[in-house]
């Protein structure tokens, strides 16, 4: 097993590797480093292999020795001692796992400070406030953490540190998280161990987040937060009131004009918008962290098309168009605008585009029941943090009095598409509601959110009319040109009319209750029917569904609606012969999920591709049969065989995505919906289904 890797070390030649062994964030610390030479402090990582054996059986023989090994290394590259009271060094432990989690998992500042070494830091600094506000810091963030008090002892600090990293992978925010972006529960997180570079140190200190391009509306300017004097989870907690990155530029303009040109080099490097935290210490600029920056689904089209323009970046429009998912179109198409006389409650910061209507909640525990019961929510909290992520999955807008434009609530926001207002100072959130002015919008009360503008609406104040989107109609037009599928099957090659298959109700609401939610084109592409059909079965059903930014949902009475039909199709059908057919496809369902998670936690290599190309073509051709066999017995499922022959297609083809990708029509996610259908179809219940592992 690896236990321990520098971020100096050689990488593997395969990124994909890399980010299996190291994580996004060591991996990211490394390429910085080697490749682009970038003011990177000195960092070795704890890897994801000593996660998976840590949480399998607890610590791994050796692995604390070789902890101890390595940070008394890094204050040797430092010029600094780690548990000295001479030149100390303190270092930061960050999770990093494969796959980015923003704040979802635990991360440690200044840890080897006690009173012996903050008194030496005060010396050394000749700033006491910067040394006990050090001390301070550690103490309440381990404490928080860890959920004991530190020890004094710092090496013994390090080592809880991480082991409360590794732990946290298992929260229940890092699950929820996990389970809505379809991220595999096995991954694991590597522990990044940097020296420590302090932004709170003195008036030329400071620390914040650059985004390369604006994460919301993708315009091509520096966008992003900045604070002096403070330390970085001071800006991505959301909980101060923060300095936008043209701050920096009064403060400390060479430090500026450095900034941004590392962004455009980093852009140049990754071909793509790049979410950058950095630290300056005393005048001097260092680089924590980079990775591809989350955005908004308006941001990641404009973003495409802009980049693709540009002669001199290495993105092209085959490229650009194969960048955009289902997903992002349907985002873009529940996208609207505000009445023009509407007057607005307060303002903030224009955190993730869209407008939404909901009724007011300020605790996540009922914004996820109503949302689970049909009602679209606005969420508004003074500051959210990743334990509110149940409340914030399913809530159709989020507010929140506080945090900027990199806040956890405008992260996750942009990244699942939800119209957020972040930073609207005027607002006191209590549990009985919002109060602006001494006058209280109590909760269940329907307010709007503009996320476009950074508004806030009491009632709902949406216009008629569509959100018009020019560099989308560009991309559509290369997509014809280059014949590259936009956003997938689902807004790609057409199936010619005569393949259309007629539909009712009944298939509309079955597609959207496997689905959660999802947009017209794409519940048209999954019943392999026509859009208009589709509309015309909307428009009828009227407010049996609901919608937000992610798409259409049903509404309680809906399902109440499609659990009698359900019941009524159990009735006509042989439950005996599909409960047989459920039998034999656990065989195969065992099977593929061993193809699936050893793709996903494998070296992804050209060797690994076409083994997993060829055991997904065998187990296909194998399933192909039982499949045929169901859509005999029920004709409504027969999308299922395109489905599962596009998806296998796309990825023989080599688009990877395919295989796995929660945001496509993959070849799971039409196996995971075709395993409902059998359960239904056979009598069975999900919950029991779940509970047999299956």
């Amino acid at each position: 097993m690896t236990d321990i890797v520098w971020i100096t070390d050689p990488l593997p030649a395969d990124r994909a590797a890399a980010l299996d062994l190291l994580g996004g964030k060591g991996t990211g610390l490394a390429e910085m480093a080697q490749r682009l030479s970038l003011p990177v402090p000195p960092a070795f990582v704890v890897t994801t292999e000593a996660c998976r054996a840590f949480l399998a059986d607890g610590w791994p023989d050796g692995l604390e020795a070789h902890v101890r090994d390595a940070v008394d290394e890094l204050g040797r590259r430092s010029g600094r001692r780690f548990a000295a009271t001479a030149a100390p060094l303190l270092v930061s432990v960050r999770s990093g796992a494969p796959v980015s989690m923003p704040g979802m998992m635990d991360t440690i500042l200044n840890v080897g400070v006690n009173a012996e070494v903050a008194d030496a830091l005060a010396t050394e600094s000749g700033n006491i406030d910067f040394a006990t506000d050090t001390l301070r810091r550690f103490r309440e963030q381990y404490e928080a953490t860890v959920g004991m008090p530190p020890p004094d002892d710092p090496y013994d600090q390090l080592m809880g540190a991480i082991d409360a990293v590794f732990r946290s992978w298992n929260t229940d925010r890092a699950r929820l998280f996990r389970e809505a972006e379809g991220i595999a529960d096995d991954l694991g997180t590597a522990v990044v161990v940097q020296a420590m570079v302090f932004g709170n140190l003195d008036e030329h200190s400071g620390t914040g987040v650059l985004f390369t391009r604006d994460p919301s509306s993708g315009v091509d300017c520096a966008y992003g937060d900045y604070l002096a004097r403070a330390q970085g989870e001071d800006v991505v907690s959301g909980t101060r009131e923060v300095r936008s990155i043209a701050a920096l530029a009064v403060d400390m303009p060479s430090v500026h004009r450095e900034l941004l040109a590392i962004g455009q080099r980093l852009e140049q490097h990754y071909a793509d918008m790049c979410d950058i935290e950095f630290t300056v210490a005393s005048g001097e600029l260092f680089i924590l962290q980079t990775r591809v920056g989350r955005r908004s689904p308006e941001a990641a089209v404009r973003i495409a098309v802009d980049m693709a323009q540009d002669d001199t970046f290495p993105l092209t429009k085959e490229e650009a168009v194969g960048r955009i998912d289902a997903a992002t179109l349907s985002a873009i198409a529940a996208l609207a605008a505000v009445k023009e006389d509407a007057r607005p409650l307060a303002s903030g910061i224009a955190a993730s585009p869209g407008v939404a209507v909901g009724v007011l909640s300020t605790d996540p525990d009922e914004a996820a029941e109503l949302a689970r019961a049909g009602t679209a929510v606005v969420l508004a909290r003074a500051a959210t943090s990743p334990a509110d992520i149940h409340g914030m999955i399913g809530a159709a807008g989020l507010v929140t009095s506080l945090g900027g434009a990199v806040s956890h609530a405008a992260v996750v926001a942009r990244s699942w598409g939800i119209p957020a207002v972040t930073g609207a100072a005027a607002l006191h959130i209590s549990p009985h509601g919002v109060e602006i002015d001494g006058r209280l919008i109590a909760t269940g009360t329907v307010i709007t959110v503009d996320g476009t503008d950074g508004r806030i609406f009491e009632g709902d104040q949406v216009a008629e009319g569509d959100h018009d989107l020019p560099e989308l109609d560009l991309l559509r037009q290369w997509a014809l040109d280059t014949g590259v599928d936009i956003g997938g099957p689902s807004a790609g090659r057409a199936v010619p009319e005569t393949e259309y298959r007629d539909i009712g109700r009944f298939d509309v609401f079955r597609a959207l209750a496997l689905k959660g939610m999802g947009g017209p084109d794409v519940i048209a592409h999954a019943l392999q029917a026509d859009r208009t059909a589709v509309d015309a079965i909307v428009e009828e059903a009227g407010d049996l569904l609901t919608s937000n930014a992610l798409g259409l949902m049903l509404g309680p009475e809906a399902r109440q609606w499609l659990d009698a039909a359900m019941a009524e199709e159990r009735a006509t059908v042989d439950a005996g012969s599909f409960d047989d057919m459920y039998v034999r496809f656990l065989e195969f369902n065992r099977d593929f999920k061993v193809l699936v998670t050893e793709w996903q936690t494998g070296p992804q290599d050209a060797a690994a591709l076409a083994a997993t190309t060829a055991s997904l073509g065998a187990l296909d051709a194998a399933f192909a049969p039982m499949v045929a066999e169901s859509v005999a017995a029920v004709p409504r499922l027969a999308p299922y065989a395109a489905r599962f022959d596009e998806a296998l297609q796309a990825f023989v083809a080599g688009d990877v995505s395919m295989l796995a990708s929660p945001l496509k029509d993959s070849y799971h996610t039409v196996w995971f919906e075709y395993h409902e259908e059998l359960i239904h179809l056979g009598g069975r219940n999900r919950a029991d289904e779940e509970a047999a592992g299956h």
